[in-house]
């Protein structure tokens, strides 16, 4: 994702379906399934988020895990960017905004622990990265996806919450601060803002 202040997010549509969770230094996580048939093979795959960590099955067969150091709280199944292809979609906790790949404006280590949004899709039968976001200016409460518009293409609607400082760049979702739900649209290669929602 190329940052601007607020968030840059993604766009499912054809939503097969949104598991939620509330993000918490301290919670668990809550169990949330969904089977979606992704790669087209004509068997579907299950999608399980147990204790921030998403698994996805196919034949009872793992095909792939989120990675170990990511907080997984809320993920969706869907096209996420209008093109006709359903995508997976996480909204997750982890360390560092760029990855390996850093822009040349950032300097020195990128250790500060955020919200991202992530985009993954099938590439034959393996799932690939589609789409990253770097630190969220604010954190996903929770999102859906739908047409709120009645133009035939969907956006991403997002409960926004605001951070609170864990411990040095660490941060959490602050349980008890005002949010604000804001709608989405895909935009070639991230998301801008369409509107506040009403």
């Amino acid at each position: 994702m190329v940052k601007r202040k607020g968030l840059r997010l993604l766009v499912p549509a054809a939503l097969l379906a949104v598991c939620l969770m509330l993000s918490d230094a301290g919670n668990a996580g809550t169990a949330s399934r969904a089977v979606g048939d992704l790669d087209g093979d004509g068997r579907p795959e299950e999608y399980s988020l147990v204790g921030h960590s998403l698994t996805v099955t196919e034949e009872k067969q793992v095909i792939w895990r989120s990675d170990r150091d990511w907080r997984v709280d809320s993920f969706a199944l869907g096209d996420v960017n209008n093109d006709g292809t359903d995508d997976l979609i996480l909204a997750l906790w982890k360390t560092g905004s760029f990855g390996a790949l850093r822009p040349f404006w950032q300097t020195g280590e990128d250790v500060s622990y955020k919200n991202h949004l992530f985009v993954f899709g099938f590439k034959g039968d393996a799932v690939k990265s589609v789409w990253c976001s770097s630190d969220l200016d604010r954190p996903i409460v929770s999102f859906a996806v739908r047409d709120t518009d009645g133009d035939g293409l969907y956006e991403l609607v997002v409960e926004e919450g605001q951070y609170r400082r864990v411990a040095g760049e660490r941060y959490a979702l602050a349980p008890d601060s005002p949010s604000r739900t804001t709608v989405w649209q895909w935009d070639e290669w991230g998301f801008r803002m369409k509107r506040p929602e009403e």
